[in-house]
C-alpha cells in the first residue's frame, strides 16, 4: 500500500503544483503590467515635460512659460494620486463584498412569506399533540440508490420526551430529522 499512497500523494501534489504555477504566473503578469504602466508613465511625463520646457509653451493660468518646477510638481502630484488609488484598491473588494452581503440580508428581511401568521382568512388549528412513529422505513438518495441510508428503520418519538439520535457519520441521523 505504500507505493499506492505515494502515487496518490504525487498525483495530488502535482495538481497543487499546477494550480500554484498558474496562480503565480497570473500574479507575475499583473505585477509586470503594473510596473510597465508605472515606468511608462514616468517616461511619458518626463518626455512631455521636457518638450513643454524646451518649446517654451506658456501656462494659460499664469501666462508664464512652464519651467522644471512646474513639471516636477505636476509629475509628483499625479504619482502620489495614482499610488493613493493603488492603495485603496484592496479595500474596494471588501466594500463590494459588504454591499452584496447587505443586499442579500435586506432581500431576506423584506421577503413576503408564503404563510402569513396574522392573515385573517387562515383558521387557527389549535394545539397539536401526538407522537411521530417510523415503521420499517428504508431510504436511499436518488444520487446514490445503491447505498441505503435507512434500512428497515423503526422508532417512536413520544411527545414531551427528549430523544437522542446517535450514530456514525452517514448513518441517517439528518435524514431521520
Amino acid at each position: 500500500m505504500e507505493t499506492t499512497e505515494m502515487d496518490n500523494y504525487d498525483k495530488y501534489l502535482g495538481r497543487a503544483r499546477a494550480t500554484g504555477i498558474k496562480t503565480h504566473m497570473k500574479s507575475g503578469l499583473a505585477i509586470a503590467g503594473f510596473f510597465f504602466s508605472m515606468f511608462g508613465y514616468y517616461g511619458y511625463a518626463f518626455y512631455t515635460g521636457s518638450w513643454l520646457v524646451t518649446e517654451g509653451v506658456t501656462n494659460t493660468r499664469t501666462d508664464k512659460p512652464y519651467d522644471a518646477g512646474d513639471i516636477m510638481a505636476c509629475f509628483f502630484g499625479v504619482v502620489f494620486g495614482v499610488f493613493s488609488l493603488g492603495m485603496a484598491t484592496p479595500n474596494i473588494k471588501a466594500v463590494t463584498e459588504g454591499r452584496v452581503a447587505g443586499k442579500m440580508a435586506y432581500d431576506l428581511i423584506e421577503r413576503e412569506p408564503a404563510i402569513k401568521i396574522d392573515d385573517e382568512k387562515y383558521e387557527d388549528v389549535g394545539e397539536i399533540k401526538g407522537k411521530i412513529e417510523f415503521k420499517n422505513v428504508s431510504f436511499s438518495y436518488p444520487s446514490r440508490p445503491e447505498q441505503k441510508i435507512l434500512d428497515s428503520f423503526s422508532a417512536e418519538f413520544e411527545e414531551g420526551k427528549t430523544t437522542a439520535i446517535v450514530g456514525a457519520s452517514g448513518s441517517g441521523k439528518s435524514t431521520i430529522i
